[in-house]
């Protein structure tokens, strides 16, 4: 058998190599990334604006003609025990936003029928849900009572309802 000659420790120990091409390849890799989010930002381009309509036209306002506001009750209370138990009282006050020109015919159809819009108005306040009392717009409250005065009067003529007073409380 051969002998083998002792290894001397210079010869032991080898030298580290820097490994090349793993560095190659992660260098290739990030330039490839960079280059293709910038090629895509730069087609991209900015942020397109936002589809706008006209103001104007999406307005819900009423136009500025002329309108009389005729009472329809006035100090008007009404009890309302749809919440249980409890008994709630509102007061109100009720106004029909009519045209200027068909005010006056209006509130002759309103002083003829005073009682049974007051009755109408009673009824529909006192079966309303407590969700729709505490509704700050009362839109439901609104419509129904413009619905039951258009029923009694004569449909076309009112173009909003508006209540002036509302105050509600538990009496109990």
């Amino acid at each position: 058998m051969a002998e083998e000659a002792p290894v001397t420790p210079e010869e032991q120990k080898s030298k580290s190599k820097l490994p090349l091409k793993t560095l190659l390849i992660i260098m290739a890799v990030l330039l490839l990334e960079g280059g293709t989010i910038t090629i895509f930002m730069v087609s991209k381009g900015g942020p397109t604006p936002a589809e706008g309509t006209n103001p104007i036209e999406g307005d819900t306002r009423i136009d500025q003609k002329e309108y009389a506001e005729v009472i329809l009750a006035e100090s008007f209370n009404v009890d309302n025990y749809m919440g249980g138990k409890a008994r709630l009282v509102i007061t109100m006050e009720v106004c029909a936003k009519v045209d200027k020109d068909k005010g006056e015919e209006f509130k002759g159809l309103v002083d003829s029928h005073k009682t049974e819009i007051k009755d109408t108005i009673r009824t529909l306040v006192a079966s309303t849900q407590p969700d729709q009392v505490k509704d700050p717009k009362l839109q439901v409250i609104k419509r129904e009572i413009q619905i039951g005065v258009e029923k009694i009067i004569g449909e076309g003529l009112i173009q909003e309802i508006l209540i002036s007073k509302w105050q509600s409380y538990s009496a109990d």
